[in-house]
């Protein structure tokens, strides 16, 4: 099968729908299909990055695009039709995937239209919830943002979400086109390591528990109830140490935040990771926290239960669906720092606990492979090509 993915986020970025995308693309790929991916321009894609991230068989063609004034992380297409019509047309897909609603992902349904092939559509977060970068941080836009969700998915003929809360929120605002509830995949080869927690500890010179948070520093992540949660675990007299892995908008006001708490020498920030850099710096931790209530499904939380860590997240958005409270992690209150301390407490004073939920973590994962994940999505691109050519 011929498949054109189309993304407004792509390497090298780094985030999790850019994992997802680059992980249904390799596995697309390894299962024998042709992948061609259509994307903006973010900078240009090094001979490294590709090499180490992105099977070779996977075409890429970048179109312009330009840096969103009031957020840089976010590239802006504005749809121009003709280049993308004609990049398709020569690639001649059998069905496309728009893994956006935006600029390029109403290229993507004019290309779906205009070579009459089946059009699937991912839709991967409560996307109303990060108006605050564009300054639209208003209730009626976010009414808004959720209708024009709906309205772009009606243009498909079959929706992917990898939730039951995010399937809530499309038909809440009257999407009408069948939905399949599909997790992200994940490349546990690549998110594993050999190396010992012990080797990776003495690495990091790693002396006490260490409590991870990995992410894009961005308001919709709620660091900052992870912080003060971590300062009050701190005045509780429980001595651990709280690593950020990521960067972004809010970095400063997080940095900011530890000194106003007194809890700085206790508090590492990263920066952006990736690859075996990123792998090690969370196997070498003892427990995932994250207080996002934006999540649909949070690769990593996925990522870190795979590395055999605990994970502590709100009763908020898709994380219920992954987090078994009690048996790989702990589920607590959403914006509630006293609560999420006490569950940092829990675990980082329990290494028993630790121990049993990051083995149930681990094994929970493999339901999320990505060949078994992927192999879910080609049968649905199967039905669809199917339908398509008898109507044809």
């Amino acid at each position: 099968m011929r498949i054109a993915i189309f993304t407004d986020t792509f390497l090298p970025q780094i985030n999790g729908v850019v994992r997802s995308i680059v992980t249904t693309a390799n596995t697309l790929a390894r299962h024998g299909h042709e992948v061609a991916v259509f994307t903006i321009n973010a900078e240009t894609l090094s001979k490294s990055v590709r090499q180490k991230e992105l099977d070779p068989l996977v075409e890429v063609h970048p179109f312009a695009s330009f840096t969103l004034p009031t957020y840089k992380d976010i590239q802006v297409r504005v749809p121009t039709f003709g280049p993308a019509l004609y990049q398709v047309y020569k690639f001649q897909p059998d069905l496309i995937h728009s893994h956006t609603t935006f600029g390029i992902g109403w290229e993507a349904v004019a290309a779906a239209n205009a070579l009459d092939v089946p059009l699937v559509g991912t839709h991967h977060g409560f996307l109303a919830e990060y108006l605050k970068h564009v300054r639209l941080d208003y209730a009626v836009m976010k009414n808004l943002t959720r209708r024009y969700m709906a309205f772009y998915y009606n243009r498909c003929d079959a929706v992917l979400t990898p939730s039951e809360a995010l399937t809530k929120e499309l038909r809440d605002y009257k999407l009408k086109r069948a939905v399949y509830v599909i997790s992200n995949p994940m490349d546990l080869k690549y998110f594993s390591t050999t190396k010992s927690k012990e080797r990776l500890r003495k690495k990091y010179h790693i002396t006490k528990p260490v409590i991870i948070h990995c992410g894009r520093i961005s308001y919709e992540k709620s660091i900052d109830v992870v912080v003060k949660a971590f300062s009050t675990l701190h005045e509780g007299g429980t001595d651990a140490e709280l690593v950020i892995i990521g960067d972004g908008p809010e970095r400063k006001k997080i940095e900011t935040l530890c000194r106003k708490l007194g809890i700085e020498r206790f508090v590492k920030f990263t920066g952006m990771l990736r690859g075996a850099d990123l792998v090690e710096r969370v196997a070498a931790g003892d427990l995932f926290v994250s207080a996002s209530t934006t999540e649909t499904q949070g690769l990593v939380f996925l990522e870190a239960m795979s590395l055999g860590l605990p994970v502590i997240g709100v009763d908020a958005g898709g994380v219920p669906e992954y987090v078994e409270n009690k048996k790989n992690g702990l589920i607590v209150e959403p914006n509630n720092s006293k609560k999420l301390a006490e569950a940092m407490r829990t675990l980082v004073e329990d290494a028993k606990l630790r121990e049993a939920f990051g083995a149930h973590a681990r094994a929970s994962v493999a339901r999320y492979d990505a060949d078994l994940i992927v192999s879910k999505i080609e049968n649905v691109y199967k039905v669809l090509v199917r339908m398509n050519n008898t109507t044809l």
